[in-house]
């Protein structure tokens, strides 16, 4: 029996012969390729907002920040039910993430903990698109005044009636993991409507190094973050076919949910299978009743690559301790991280493949 692995990027002769074109060009870092990708990602979101590229999503987030005078004092609101690198971002400008809670039945932030979690120190909410389902950015926006930056690191094409994600703010992160809707290996991008913005952004990911008609200056302490043209040669690639592939990944949520209907144990949720989302991968919420953690384990038995949705911050101690919690608790966050599952799912998945997914899914839910 072969291993059904949770994702697979789609990559082909067309990735491998554009990092060979690379290669032998002998210009490797922040050169053409890299301008090409941002110019690309840019015209995939309209073309109307700057578009900067970094080497990760979370390296993304903290540059936004950096750029928008996030520090020591100052407060962030971001979702409890989040892969803890959002919160470490925060951490690394020397401000205090605020966790507040999510509605599980869409994974996103509840806006009545957000309302709770502002305080005087509130200097930004991070709204993320949390597994490709749109964050209600505009309703965030009616609470608070100030900055809201978009986590859309999986949410690239994916739009509601506020826009496409990662453009309905200020600012948007997105990321091109190998488990995110396109991929360059590792890498991340900025996009912004504040050309001031996309400039500071631009010296911050290459050590605050500025170029001036006196040379080259450090205007402030940056990072190291350029994206290498090997990571945006593939990135190329992979935006020539990013139709076929959220394409793919919808077929194949399609197939999956005409499989899951009427599933004892399977908690519907309208959001989870909305037209408006994309599928960066495929996390189902289980009945508060089923062993989550025995599902997974069975499915990995059966040689079925599986895991939790994502992880609750506050129960990640390294982390937490540098964190605020809303008031009112994180009661969602906290159901979402105990009953939510990852499924495998990529663009071209065959259909026998989710069919056994499904069946072998089916033998613990009903043991």
């Amino acid at each position: 029996m072969s291993s059904i692995p949770l994702t697979k990027p789609v990559l082909g002769t067309d990735e491998i012969d554009r990092v060979a074109h690379v290669l032998r060009s002998g210009s490797l870092v922040q050169s053409t390729r890299v301008a090409a990708f941002e110019s690309g990602v840019a015209q995939l979101l309209g073309g109307e907002r700057h578009t900067i590229a970094v080497s990760s999503g979370t390296d993304a987030i903290q540059i936004a920040m950096m750029a928008s005078d996030i520090s020591v004092g100052d407060e962030v609101i971001v979702p409890d039910f989040c892969f803890p690198s959002v919160a470490s971002a925060v951490i690394r400008t020397g401000a205090v993430p605020v966790l507040c809670d999510v509605v599980p039945s869409t994974f996103n932030m509840d806006s009545a903990s957000v309302e709770r979690a502002m305080s005087p120190k509130t200097k930004a909410i991070l709204a993320v698109h949390q597994f490709g389902i749109p964050c209600n950015v505009p309703a965030i926006q009616d609470l608070f005044s100030g900055l809201v930056i978009e986590d859309a690191a999986c949410a690239l094409g994916a739009r509601d009636e506020g826009g496409l994600c990662g453009t309905q703010s200020l600012l948007g992160c997105f990321s091109f993991h190998p488990r995110k809707i396109i991929t360059t290996g590792e890498g991340g991008m900025i996009t912004t409507s504040s050309a001031e913005l996309a400039e500071r952004s631009r010296w911050l990911r290459a050590h605050g190094m500025q170029r001036t008609s006196n040379g080259v200056e450090f205007s402030e302490v940056g990072l190291s973050s350029r994206m290498t043209d090997i990571h945006a040669a593939v990135g190329l690639a992979q935006l020539d076919r990013f139709e076929d592939i959220v394409a793919g990944r919808a077929r194949a949520a399609q197939v999956y949910r005409e499989a899951l209907q009427g599933v004892a144990g399977v908690v519907e949720s309208p959001q989870i299978w909305s037209d408006n989302r994309v599928y960066q991968g495929l996390v189902l919420l289980l009945d508060p009743s089923v062993d989550r953690d025995r599902t997974v384990r069975h499915l990995r038995e059966n040689k079925i690559e599986s895991t939790i949705g994502t992880y609750a911050i506050h129960r990640q101690l390294p982390i937490a301790r540098h964190c605020r919690v809303a008031s009112g608790g994180l009661a969602g966050s906290l159901s979402a991280f105990r009953s939510s599952i990852t499924l495998p799912l990529w663009p071209d998945m065959p259909s026998a493949a989710i069919d056994r997914v499904v069946e072998t899914l089916k033998q613990v839910l009903v043991s």
